[in-house]
């Protein structure tokens, strides 16, 4: 779907109707809470990297994500929401990020694997923002989208290291095995009244489905590379990537773009940032 015209252009939530609205103000919670878990993720892996660089490197990604967060909790703003509240008041029940991010990572090829397929799925979401007539997300978006291509970059030279050393291709490409329906699943069903909404009054440039192709066309040349296409059901076709296994909807919540599970209590905190509340600023 193209976007719709600068005459078009939606400057406030308060120009949406309440079904719309609370689409879209779902959509940017989610974003916002999984960027928030996914720089803590990060964080984790700043120490005990393979080389300091590589943990430099992880610090400075998680950086990046925690600025995205709270660029993305800014816009909230603008539906009646108070940003600080957000980051720091909220129990981790309330958490809508990604559920690929309720475990911490067990491995660097976790990590990595994390990067390439999670971070890559939210990065091609928030894509669609930037393209969306909604002028409050386009204007904010764009440097994430700038930042995270250093990202994918990373992501792609590590997994193809990981992948040319036969004691570790094994773990690398189970890791991404587990992550690949998560990311594939979160994009959206395309069935549900909100992701139609989302995606016809163009707040959504794209639907799921398009989402899912834009996706595979990022992260299918590096799997079809390292020769793991095959294990992730993803193959290139005459109309680009495509991946063969069926997603599981059971349960699926179209609000908290999950299926079922919720953060833990312990992540929670960290992310509201618990043990140094009395430091915070207004």
């Amino acid at each position: 779907m193209s976007v719709a015209s600068p005459e078009a252009r939606i400057e406030s939530a308060s120009e949406l109707s309440d079904e719309s609205r609370q689409a879209l103000g779902d959509l940017i919670l989610s974003l916002a809470d999984s960027k928030r878990v996914l720089g803590l993720r990060y964080s984790d892996r700043m120490l005990g990297a393979p080389t300091l660089e590589a943990g430099i490197a992880a610090s400075s990604m998680a950086q990046d994500e925690w600025g995205h967060a709270r660029l993305t909790y800014a816009l909230l703003g603008d539906f009646g929401d108070e940003p600080k509240v957000l980051e720091h008041e909220r129990p981790a029940a309330e958490y809508r990020s990604h559920p690929a991010l309720d475990a911490g990572f067990e491995s660097w090829s976790d990590f990595i694997a994390c990067i390439l397929l999670i971070d890559t799925a939210l990065a091609t979401q928030y894509g669609a923002l930037a393209d969306s007539r909604y002028t409050p997300a386009l204007n904010r978006v764009q440097k994430m989208l700038d930042e995270e291509r250093f990202h994918f970059q990373y992501a792609a030279g590590w997994v193809r290291k990981i992948a040319s050393i036969d004691e570790l291709r094994p773990e690398l490409q189970d890791s991404l095995c587990r992550y690949m329906p998560q990311a594939l699943l979160w994009l959206g069903d395309d069935a549900a009244p909100g992701t139609q909404r989302l995606t016809s009054e163009g707040l959504s440039a794209y639907d799921p489905a398009t989402l899912r192709q834009r996706f595979l066309a990022k992260v299918g040349p590096v799997l079809e590379e390292i020769g793991m296409g095959d294990a992730l059901d993803v193959s290139r076709g005459a109309e680009g990537f495509a991946c063969g296994a069926a997603l599981d909807w059971t349960g699926w919540n179209e609000r908290t773009r999950r299926t079922g599970g919720e953060l833990d209590e312990v992540t929670a905190a960290r992310a509201r940032g618990d043990k140094n509340r009395a430091l915070l600023l207004d």
